[in-house]
């Protein structure tokens, strides 16, 4: 067989058998050789195209492991952005502004806004600049909603919404009604009032997924496929029949917290997998949301908030018994459960149900995944590995930024703030560590910086005091790993993707970087030079794929 595409460069296969290369040869959107050059040359016909990238550094492409592609292309193309954004009066610029300028829009969304600045805000600011219309501003962790008075009357949030979901999800003004400002299910269900159509959505999607090429990915998982909008799920199977979808895209389906019905949401999860996979689009099993996030008070913890006494946060997804039954169900199915689970709480509770389904059903190659893992206990760090737990970590989060490292030890005090982030010690015992940005929800979505962090705990060009416990660092293999091979195992893709070895998937990125052997402060500043999927470019840093 002559190959019908050759790389040539610095190739950092990810193949603990074949570290390093010269040259792969393509054939049939699969790798067909990894090794010298010459070799590589001798499959080279008059129809073989060669791509010489010179000293650039050839990887495989990059994996993330949890993010929402509909609702990063919904940020791009139908939001106020408001991450620029520092004080109230900024938020309110620059949402007056989108207003002033989108006039014909029934109804207003920003996102963006941080959550440390949740108590300084209210509907009444919002009424100002946009009276005769809703507008909701979802935070920075997508946790949080800030709304004005016509979107409350639009979507009943209301004393009734206050009775039934408590002043922690619905909060309230001195008089007892709501103030403008939502956390958890009532927030992120209020996404859903303002979707987009099938075609924006599908529009939206080809956005994030430009996107996702210039920064490297090849493969994401979709965390809540119909999170932001039901034509998620359709706009993802249309895009792969019309060839449109390139991006390796693996899909977690929404299941409501403490469903009644955990075995019927898996059959109905079983039958969307059999009408949406495709080619570049599959369908892994449930999502769920076991708690909320430490910054907006509402993450699960097992101890007391500083801060607040005899309140240890949010529960959500909370019955074991139900817990057991979805995990059982979709151990039946070849399925898995993804979770969010940012306190400890949270995760000692979903743990112990892996553990049980597990154990009950034989099936220890789930490959279940808890989500975030900011604070988790020693003894479930050792429980991960046990139990082939995925653990999929927001190791950009993990710095000890000044303003959100304060306000974490103010509610759940400093032993926990510094030993946050558990990712080393997982790994150390026998964990699956994969990397995630959960973008947009988190504006980074760079592999360089999640390596960087990864391995330094804070980036070159930050000072010492963002480092937050050096005895979680990272080797650079480690950290590569994170992006590549390890998010493959845990999707059960290992035999296709996560390192460049053959017969599996022509997929890389070519960086200007050599992630292992060059310093950190000149790998900060790495380019995308290109990416390739199935074989063809997708992008390239200086002709960007349409």
């Amino acid at each position: 067989m002559k190959a019908q595409t050759i790389i040539l460069g610095n190739v950092i296969t990810m193949d603990e058998f074949k570290p390093y290369a010269e040259a792969i040869a393509v054939a049939d959107e699969k790798i067909i050789y990894v090794g010298s050059r010459d070799a590589a040359m001798k499959l080279k016909d008059g129809k073989t195209r060669v791509l010489d990238y010179g000293s650039n550094s050839v990887y495989p492409g990059f994996l993330e492991a949890h993010c929402h592609p509909g609702f990063g292309g919904n940020i791009m193309f139908g939001r106020a952005d408001l991450k620029e954004g520092k004080t109230p009066e900024d938020y309110l610029a620059i949402l007056k502004k989108y207003v002033d300028e989108n006039q014909d829009k029934p109804h207003i969304v920003g996102s963006g806004w941080a959550d440390d600045l949740l108590y300084q805000l209210n509907a009444k600011q919002l009424d100002e600049i946009c009276p005769d219309k809703p507008m909701i501003n979802q935070s920075s962790s997508g946790h949080m909603m800030w709304i004005n008075t016509k979107a409350m009357e639009a979507y009943d949030i209301n004393e009734e919404a206050v009775a039934q979901w408590g002043t922690e999800c619905i909060h309230v003004d001195e008089n007892g009604k709501p103030n403008g400002l939502l956390a958890e299910k009532p927030a992120i269900d209020l996404v859903k009032r303002v979707q987009p159509e099938l075609d924006q959505a599908k529009k939206e999607l080809l956005g994030f997924q430009q996107y996702a090429f210039a920064n490297g990915y090849t493969g994401v998982y979709d965390a809540g496929y119909q999170l932001l909008t039901k034509h998620d799920p359709r706009a993802y199977k249309e895009l792969d029949d019309e060839g449109k979808l390139k991006m390796y895209s693996f899909c977690g389906s929404f299941v409501n917290d403490n469903t009644d019905t955990p075995e019927e949401d898996i059959e109905r999860i079983v039958k969307e997998a059999e009408e949406f996979n495709g080619k570049h689009v599959r369908v892994l099993g449930a999502k769920v949301f076991a708690d909320g996030v430490v910054e907006g008070h509402t993450a699960w913890m097992l101890d007391d908030y500083v801060d607040k006494p005899g309140y240890k946060g949010v529960t959500r997804f909370d019955d074991h018994d139900k817990m057991v039954r979805l995990l059982k169900a979709a151990s039946a199915h070849n399925m898995n459960v993804h979770i969010h689970s940012i306190g400890d709480g949270a995760t000692k509770a979903w743990i112990d149900a892996i553990a049980q389904a597990q154990s009950e059903t034989g099936n220890f190659d789930m490959r279940n995944a808890l989500a975030h893992l900011q604070e988790v206990t020693p003894e479930d760090v050792k429980r991960m590995g046990e139990y082939n737990v995925m653990a999929v970590c927001g190791i950009m989060w993990a710095i000890k930024h000044p303003a959100g490292f304060a306000q974490e030890v103010a509610y759940v005090g400093e032993e926990k703030s510094y030993n946050a982030y558990p990712v080393k010690s997982i790994m150390d015992g026998g964990g699956v560590v994969a990397n995630h940005s959960d973008y947009p929800v988190s504006p980074l979505f760079s592999a360089v910086e999640a390596f960087c962090l990864g391995v330094l705990k804070k980036l070159p060009s930050q000072p010492d005091d963002y480092i937050r416990n050096i005895d979680q660092a990272l080797s650079r293999y480690e950290a590569l790993k994170t992006l590549t091979s390890n998010v493959a195992y845990m999707w059960h893709e290992e035999d296709r993707m996560g390192s460049i070895s053959l017969g599996k998937l022509a997929n890389f990125v070519v960086m200007d970087r050599d992630f292992m052997h060059d310093d950190f402060a000149d790998i900060e500043k790495a380019v995308c030079i290109a990416t390739i999927v199935d074989g063809d470019i997708v992008y390239e840093a200086d002709k960007p794929a349409t």
